[in-house]
């Protein structure tokens, strides 16, 4: 008997805290995760594992990001209005962050003021940031709901395609079948490669463009980055189009 065992990563939830968001780039409402790894027999677990660290989930733009519990005074139980959030949680948040927030307000106001360098490694960071997000999501296959529709489109093709093959030539009957499942392959295949693209357009460009547009980078500035990102071996620099982001950093603000 072959039975699946391992372990696993395992997120609990500890509450919410505020803090600062790099995407997002002001302070946002976090969710605090715990994240063990825990044994599993057929990718069920029990308990919550050995603690490996800890991540915190901005709750606008859904990016996880390390966290250390220790640096709030506490972790509510619920989501709170900001600022109740920020008294129970951070309190000195905006004295800790003040050079950040600085930087924010120098980007928003006068952006051409920040040099050459800091301004290369402002645009880079928010890749880096979700690079992880699209590591995990390209180390296994995924099937979104373009490519199961595609597959079920494949089958009903085959049925149908084959009940009138066996009406209009029965003798055709076998060769039908067997152009139909050449046909619903390659339906499938092109679905399932254009998946990639379409989650990077879907779940990581809008929320990189939201990170990017008030330094209102170049297209040559974004393939730099991306070209540079390639070289380091991030799927992203492979996986991400400079024209499509050029395009959704066009588009005016919701």
């Amino acid at each position: 008997m072959f039975i699946v065992w391992g372990r696993k990563i395992v997120r609990r939830k500890l509450g919410y805290v505020a803090d600062f968001c790099p995407i997002c780039r002001k302070p946002a409402t976090f969710e605090l995760q715990r994240i063990g790894s825990a044994g599993h027999i057929y990718y069920i677990s029990a308990g919550q594992g050995a603690l490996v660290g800890f991540e915190k989930q901005c709750a606008k733009c859904h990016t996880s990001l390390n966290a250390e519990p220790t640096h709030y005074t506490s972790v509510a139980d619920k989501k709170l209005a900001f600022p109740e959030l920020v008294a129970q949680t951070f309190p000195k948040l905006h004295e800790a962050l003040k050079a950040r927030l600085d930087l924010e307000e120098q980007i928003r106001l006068a952006p051409a003021t920040i040099s050459p360098e800091d301004r290369q490694a402002l645009i880079r960071h928010p890749f880096l940031l979700l690079s992880p997000k699209v590591e995990q999501r390209y180390a296994a296959t995924h099937l979104d709901l373009e490519t199961v529709l595609a597959f079920v489109g494949a089958i009903f093709l085959m049925i149908i395609g084959v009940a009138v093959a066996k009406k209009v030539a029965l003798d055709y009957e076998g060769p039908a079948l067997l152009v139909f499942i050449v046909v619903g392959i390659v339906m499938v295949g092109w679905q399932l490669a254009l998946s990639g693209r379409r989650y990077m357009r879907k779940h990581i460009i809008p929320v990189l463009a939201g990170s990017l547009k008030p330094l209102k980078p170049t297209s040559r500035e974004l393939q730099t980055t991306i070209d540079e990102l390639n070289r380091l071996g991030h799927k992203m620099g492979s996986k991400l189009k400079a024209a499509d982001l050029s395009r959704h950093l066009s588009q005016p603000a919701p």
